[in-house]
């Protein structure tokens, strides 16, 4: 009877079933995201010869398929990664751009307190009162620069770790449960009734992957065996087959304050291949790239202010007299205190032994946000900067000299170096930071108001020989106690303690010559390219295109042992303050593009039009996420109006095929009847 009416009518019976079971399944899961719409495929049967036709046998069940769509489904992938990448630099762009930019976390509103402070002090040089309050707004000034490094460096760079940690083990979990998914795709696909394909565990698969998309850039393989290979960002492989790769945070080379995200086939190998620069897409290559290229820049940046702020008022003191007619102090903790020269250099942990470095602020209005890199390559010492062009080649014969502890001028960076420690060795690299962590360093020293520099200072600058008229200016007062410094007890009996600097024929050497013409340096030196000279215990500053054989006079002219008093000291002397005040709108920074406030402008713009520009990036792709999100739905989600239809169909189908199977019966009980 297989072949017969009543076989053809159990056939019909069971399709209806397999119908019946499918839409149950399809209406139970509605709910359930990535749950893919299943439908019954059914074929007919082989027929019965008979004659010279074939009767027909009935149906079997080809497939049970789901409505699922690869090239949607590949479009939210990409839509979702996009989208969260997006979303996760806003959030943070933004916090960094509310932070910044508002009066009253930022550092705009307390620039200008200052030197509110600053000007009371030029109408008053005498009055107590007023400097005090130039100290007390300077120490809310260097609050402001350590608050916001806290909040940046500190809470927001750690957030942003633990985020980071906690997205490796999510990561690691999900390619774990995929590996483990392929296995049992697998298993299902190859022993299942028919080898049909394994449906439900199929939808789990893609889910989980939909959910890896949220945190990197997801592409996959798909394998004969029906199990997927995925990789992530630029070909980093996560899962292959039923084997997956861990995912490992592990610390940056240079500083382990940075974390790095590393693989190796055990979690547990203690060297991992650190893949960050490879990750793209998603949440997880978004905290990287907010940590680079946002949030550091805009630590550095403040650094870069703080130290040229320091550095300013500093160098201007020295180069002031204070209420007492002494020369000024320091106001802020000095940008070269060895504590700070020695930390501006980090080891690669990858060494063989440390060395360590003085990294000094030569030239303040030369200072930039930039980290750069240095390598030893067995003789040379190379500086280049992150985008690999050298910037200062140090040969043998330099580093011996710096190992003797004397500073060389780096480049045009604003920056001098010598060597503490000297364990190099062929290979060795370094990271320089010089201003890393300024708006945390800085720090207010001077305590006693009588102690601001507000009178100018003893020194009368002149050029007899200038053919090009060029700017020759005291850069700093560095030394009051060097043998050579000029003041009436370093020169007796007469003349005036003068210094003249020379400056050779080819207008490429100087020289620092006592009034009997002695060289007080040692002879000729060369000239550096920011023509910032140094020596007597002075800094002395160059601007403008030297001829050759220019000379320039240092006097000191407030002397009472040889009656020179041009520029005799008085309490009420204002015109050093007066210079102070200049600092709120002097281009002091950036190569004289920018003030303080300007620098400070120009960074909260930036971070305002990266913020701007990544919520319209976010925007777009949440518009493009919904849109393909609602394309594949519509392929794959279950329609209930639809499935409600296909019940009845297959109801009706169950009836039809149970009346063949009854009447199957009665024809055969009247056959049965009849013979009787």
């Amino acid at each position: 009877m297989a072949g017969g009416i009543l076989g053809t009518g159990v056939s019909g019976l069971a399709a209806a079933q397999f119908g019946l079971d499918t839409t149950g399944h399809n209406i139970a899961n509605v709910n359930t995201e990535g749950y893919s719409r299943q439908r019954v495929e059914t074929e007919a049967t082989v027929g019965n010869a008979f004659r010279s036709t074939f009767l027909g046998n009935g149906t079997q069940l080809s497939a049970i398929t789901r409505t699922f769509n690869q090239y949607n489904y590949q479009e939210v992938l990409f839509n979702t990664s996009n989208f969260t990448y997006n979303d996760t630099r806003y959030q943070n762009a933004s916090r960094v751009d509310n932070l910044l930019a508002d009066p009253d976390t930022g550092i705009t509103a307390t620039f200008e307190d200052m030197f509110d402070g600053i000007n009371g002090v030029v109408e008053e040089p005498t009055l107590i009162s007023a400097r005090n309050v130039v100290i007390s707004r300077a120490e809310n000034t260097i609050k402001r620069f350590n608050t916001l490094y806290e909040e940046l460096a500190v809470q927001h760079m750690g957030a942003i770790n633990e985020e980071i940690h906690t997205s490796v083990q999510e990561i690691n979990s999900i390619t774990e449960e995929i590996a483990l998914l392929n296995n049992k795709i697998q298993i299902e696909g190859a022993t299942g009734e028919q080898g049909f394909a394994p449906n439900d565990l199929l939808d789990s698969r893609e889910n989980l992957i939909k959910r890896l998309s949220e945190m990197v850039q997801v592409d996959t393989i798909d394998l004969p065996d029906g199990s997927m290979n995925i990789t992530i960002g630029q070909g980093i492989t996560l899962v292959t087959g039923s084997i997956a790769l861990p995912l490992s945070v592990t610390r940056n080379e240079f500083d382990t304050n940075k974390l790095e995200v590393g693989i190796s086939v055990n979690a547990n190998t203690p060297n991992k291949s650190v893949v960050t620069q490879n990750l793209a897409g998603g949440s997880l290559s978004s905290l990287f790239d907010t940590r680079d290229n946002l949030l550091e820049p805009a630590i550095r940046e403040l650094g870069k202010i703080a130290t040229v702020i320091a550095d300013s008022f500093n160098r201007q003191q020295s180069m002031g007299r204070d209420l007492n007619g002494n020369e000024g102090a320091n106001f802020f903790k000095d940008v070269n205190d060895p504590q700070f020269a020695l930390g501006r250099t980090l080891n690669s942990n990858q060494n063989p032994n440390y060395s360590t470095f003085e990294i000094y602020i030569r030239n303040s209005a030369e200072l930039t946000a930039d980290e750069f890199n240095m390598d030893y390559d067995g003789t040379n010492l190379i500086i280049s900067d992150t985008s690999g062009n050298t910037l200062q080649t140090f040969n043998a014969a330099d580093i011996v000299t710096m190992d003797g502890g004397t500073p060389l001028v780096v480049g045009n960076t604003g920056l001098s170096m010598a060597i503490d420690v000297n364990n190099l060795a062929a290979g060795d690299s370094f990271k320089i930071r010089p201003v890393n962590t300024a708006a945390a360093d800085i720090e207010r020293v001077l305590t006693d108001p009588k102690h601001i520099a507000a009178a100018d200072n003893y020194f009368e600058l002149a050029s007899p020989t200038n053919p090009n008229n060029v700017s020759f200016n005291l850069h700093e007062i560095q030394n009051i106690n060097h043998a050579s410094y000029p003041k009436p007890a370093n020169v007796p009996p007469l003349p005036d303690p003068t210094l003249q600097v020379v400056i050779n024929a080819g207008g490429t050497q100087y020289d620092i010559q006592d009034s009997a013409g002695a060289s007080v340096i040692g002879g000729f030196q060369n000239l550096p390219a920011d023509q910032l000279i140094e020596g007597a215990g002075l800094a002395l500053k160059i601007d403008g295109t030297l001829a050759g054989g220019e000379v320039f006079t240092i006097t000191h002219a407030d002397n009472t042992l040889i009656p020179n008093q041009n520029k005799r000291f008085g309490a009420g002397d204002n015109n050093n303050m007066l210079t102070m005040l200049d600092f709120q709108s002097a281009k002091t920074l950036d190569g004289g593009r920018n003030s303080f406030s300007e620098s400070y402008a120009d960074l909260v713009t930036d971070i305002g039009v990266a913020t701007k520009g990544t919520e319209i990036s976010r925007d777009s792709f949440k518009t493009l996420l919904e849109g393909s999100e609602e394309r594949l739905a519509g392929v794959q989600g279950v329609n209930l109006d639809e499935e409600a239809a296909n019940l009845i169909q297959y109801q009706q189908s169950y009836s039809a095929a149970a009346r063949i199977i009854t009447v199957a019966r009665e024809t055969f009980q009247t056959l049965i009847q009849a013979a009787g």
